[in-house]
């Protein structure tokens, strides 16, 4: 008998020894779809995790202050829009929405572009004790906007513009500018030089090249720095409860705080002031998501 045509028992082993390869197959099949469902499982978990708190507010926008506290987190009984029409009136957000505009927006143009320059020139340019500034710009990242709110404070009252929008404002400026540094200086390291080095040989300025060439070419990480700073800016409520005391200047975060009393709390029109704060948010983000994902995913490989 050849060696081809050998019994499992010519060679000392058993039928059972004998691994089976359709056994194999479904064993790992098996495996895949057990690791896929458990994958599958804990995305969905996460998934319920954020979007529950949502739609408890959502469902709570509708509800009037009894049957909130009826039944918290069951569906309201009409859908009808009279918390949003009396929140819209009641605590003016009308005005409290140009002003979030505007102190965002001056916050989020304004750190980038400074942001942007200081990133280029970390960047594209040798010089000494460039890691220890950038550095620098970094540590303002873990520096607390509570640590130093109190000197803040004085300051602003000292220069005779706290209670309005400017010092927020400035604030959001400055501690705006750390993010986005970090994020541009990473994005223009990757940028080629050819590009550089041709514009500099058709005699363009620094400047020029770096609003012609740099800026254009980094729309993926400029939109992810709007979209980071911008975020927190909307959302910011201690800076604005802190620094703004006329009523004419107030933010949003700060306006829906009128609906909250010592002795009675209007939870429906709180929620329905959340969901339309949240609207230019959701819709920023909806223009911008592909640029954001790709601003944050440049660099994690190499092509």
């Amino acid at each position: 008998m050849s060696s081809v045509e050998r019994s499992p028992l010519s060679t000392g082993k058993t039928w059972s020894n004998v691994p089976s390869a359709p056994h194999s197959a479904w064993r790992r099949r098996l495996s895949r779809l057990a690791s896929e469902v458990a994958w599958h499982g804990a995305l969905i978990l996460a998934c319920a995790f954020v979007l529950l708190p949502i739609i408890i507010v959502f469902f709570g926008s509708f509800k009037t202050i009894p049957e909130f506290f009826a039944a918290p987190y069951g569906l309201p009984k009409q859908w009808d829009l009279t918390n949003y029409r009396q929140a819209w009136a009641d605590a003016n957000l009308q005005t409290a929405l140009v002003n979030s505009v505007i102190s965002t927006s001056f916050g989020v143009i304004a750190s980038t572009v400074l942001a942007g320059l200081a990133a280029y020139g970390l960047a594209r340019f040798d010089f000494a004790g460039r890691n220890a500034l950038r550095l620098l710009f970094i540590g303002g990242l873990v520096v607390p906007v509570q640590l130093i709110i109190l000197p803040l404070f004085v300051i602003f009252r000292q220069a005779g513009i706290l209670g309005g929008l400017l010092p927020l404002c400035l604030i959001f400026a400055v501690f705006g500018i750390p993010l986005a540094t970090l994020v541009l200086t990473g994005f223009f390291a990757l940028l080629p030089r050819d590009l550089e080095q041709a514009a500099r040989i058709d005699g363009a300025s620094h400047l020029e090249i770096f609003w012609r060439i740099m800026v254009p070419l980094s729309r993926p990480a400029i939109a992810a720095v709007v979209i980071l700073n911008g975020v927190w800016m909307w959302n910011d409520f201690f800076l604005g409860f802190i620094l703004i005391s006329d009523p004419d200047a107030m933010t949003l975060p700060v306006a829906i705080m009128a609906f909250r009393g010592t002795y009675l709390t209007k939870w429906g029109l709180i929620f329905a002031s959340v969901i339309m704060s949240s609207v230019p948010v959701i819709i920023a983000y909806l223009m911008l998501s592909r640029q954001f994902i790709a601003g944050l995913t440049a660099g994690s490989v190499k092509g």
